[in-house]
């Protein structure tokens, strides 16, 4: 049988099964056959349905297999959150690697056949951050796991706990002589990984509904508390909270809960006073600032509060229900005039 010229005849003796490209096909399939992940909410981590350790439910992997080509971003989320029972992958997001800045694009290419990267090693795994951990349906877990050494080389995150009268016990206390220390695996922060991420995280762990009712400051001798976007890298040895006698502090502001006595709605020209509803819940630190009214443009007591929209403002003690007492109305504005 005749060729043509710099044709190589070697490379095309295939059979229909194979022939002799198999071997590279084999090569091929030797890579990696896992996809590693872990799953977070912007509160931070919660445990996958499909786990690699029984005693660490926060590393889950699936078959490569089950991501559908072509293998982008928007495929491996909607393979993910089909296996984890999660609803609307669309809206979630995808970091790779765990320390990256920002999400990766729906339509970003995706190669899991290389010797190492995103994904291919509970080292260094994909991190999906969704709406909600709650399950559309309960997925069945094995039993039959392995168990995750005790030699793991954990990045711990100390911080301590105050109110706005001082240090207060932390929830995850691990020194009986020292209650207010508190530390948690560096793993549990959602990315991005900022001071933002870091201070949810931490809200969620000390049980307040939402990290808007807490300031981080890098250290007990800072002067102000760090922005929510102030990058933290947690992939050296050194960063906020990486040594326990210099924690993080965690101020808990706005704990007390208090409902509205009435309605009232103020112009959008007035953006320090909040709009209230009657029998709204709100939080407020309790601490009496002096603010502009609304009406009169002169100075009056009140109080600095979070509504139910996550809304940040000023209103007036009269408004207010607080622990079962009435605030006492205590300002030149008692008719309601701020």
């Amino acid at each position: 049988m005749s060729t043509s010229p710099g044709h190589d005849h070697t490379s095309t003796s295939l059979d229909g099964k194979g022939g002799t490209d198999s071997a590279a096909k084999v090569g091929k399939s030797t890579g990696p056959s896992y996809v590693y992940y872990r799953l977070y909410t912007k509160l931070g981590a919660f445990e996958s349905n499909q786990p690699l350790y029984h005693n660490d439910r926060f590393i889950g992997r699936i078959p490569l297999k089950s991501v559908a080509p072509p293998r982008t971003v928007a495929s491996l989320k909607r393979c993910l959150c089909k296996l984890e029972g999660l609803s609307e992958p669309d809206k979630a997001l995808v970091f790779t690697p765990l320390s990256s800045p920002a999400p990766k694009e729906d339509s970003a290419r995706l190669s899991f056949h290389a010797p190492s990267g995103p994904g291919l090693s509970e080292q260094d795994p994909i991190a999906l951050v969704v709406e909600s951990e709650k399950r559309i349906e309960e997925i069945t877990q094995s039993d039959k796991l392995p168990e995750r050494s005790d030699d793991t080389d954990i990045h711990y995150v100390y911080y301590r706990v105050y109110s706005s009268e001082g240090d207060e016990k932390a929830k995850t206390s691990f020194d009986e002589t020292d209650s207010s220390l508190g530390r948690i695996n560096s793993l549990s922060v959602a990315p991005p990984h900022n001071a933002g991420s870091l201070k949810a995280c931490i809200a969620k762990f000390e049980g307040l509904v939402n990290a808007l009712y807490m300031e981080l400051f890098q250290d007990v001798d800072s002067d102000a508390a760090m922005g929510d976007t102030d990058v933290i890298s947690f992939q050296g040895d050194t960063y906020p909270g990486s040594n326990q006698g210099n924690p993080v502090a965690a101020i808990a502001a706005f704990t007390k809960r208090a409902r509205l006595l009435f309605t009232c709605s103020y112009k959008q020209n007035k953006p320090t006073w909040l709009s209230i509803n009657k029998d709204e819940i709100i939080h407020t630190d309790g601490v009496i600032v002096s603010v502009r009214s609304p009406s009169t443009n002169q100075f009056c007591l009140g109080y600095m509060v979070i509504n139910s929209k996550d809304e940040k403002g000023c209103e007036s003690p009269i408004c207010l229900w607080v622990a079962g007492w009435l605030l006492i109305f205590f300002c030149s504005c008692a008719r309601g005039l701020c």
